[in-house]
């Protein structure tokens, strides 16, 4: 699961202003993991394959980790569920970006989920001090541009959860906006496979129970199975 957060980190840290918001449903791959992504205005969820029991839910600016125990909801906030499972668990990715350098069209065009985009070259500096580069497929449609938004937004919360800066990603982000574009693809890292303007379904974006602290042994528990 944490493989995937460093995905999003690596393209969206930050938060934009909702200048226009829209509602959809999409799948996306990001690394290894299959994401669908609902979302309505500030509010989203993300399931993630492989992880039938639980999901990520952000209402009203903050991010919720829900899962199942006993056939009963479980809700926890960000802060808790990264105190829950220690800061190693949200430590970000090497990849992750600390400086952008730029994002410039190719001249190219590519669609993608159904959704025609412009090609653009990107580089920018790692965590560790390494230059990258790579493609990205950008689109101007509604629901491509919130669907960048709504992912980032979770994606700071999470980096803000562990006590991580956002600075570097902040940059993509702003240049983004600026230029009235969302992410469609880049290189083999994220890639929307389907992304309709529909409303996600009727209660799926509300918190199916109060938010709840756990004890702090079964945090120790979780550590543990982790690094096995």
């Amino acid at each position: 699961m944490m493989r995937w957060i460093g995905w999003l980190l690596v393209v969206w840290g930050g938060i934009v202003p909702a200048s226009a918001l829209a509602a959809g449903v999409a799948t996306v791959q990001a690394g290894d993991r299959t994401l669908t992504v609902s979302f309505d205005g500030p509010d989203a969820r993300v399931d993630v394959g492989g992880i039938g029991q639980g999901y990520l839910l952000m209402r009203d600016g903050k991010l919720y980790s829900v899962m199942r125990a006993a056939g009963q909801p479980l809700v926890m906030d960000g802060g808790a569920m990264a105190r829950l499972l220690g800061g190693g668990a949200l430590q970000p990715a090497p990849d992750m970006i600390r400086s952008l350098g730029r994002i410039e069209p190719t001249g190219a065009r590519e669609t993608v989920a159904g959704h025609a985009g412009a090609v653009y070259a990107v580089s920018y500096r790692d965590e560790q001090g390494r230059n990258r580069s790579g493609r990205g497929v950008l689109g101007k449609q509604p629901e491509v541009r919130e669907l960048t938004r709504v992912l980032g937004r979770m994606a700071v919360l999470l980096q803000t959860a562990a006590g991580q800066p956002p600075d570097g990603a902040r940059q993509v982000l702003d240049a983004l906006e600026e230029k009235g574009l969302g992410l469609l693809a880049y290189e083999k890292q994220f890639r929307v496979e389907r992304l309709a303007a529909t409303p996600p379904a009727p209660g799926s974006l509300e918190l199916p129970a109060p938010p709840t602290q756990l004890p702090p042994e079964l945090g120790r528990l979780l550590q543990g199975v982790r690094r096995q």
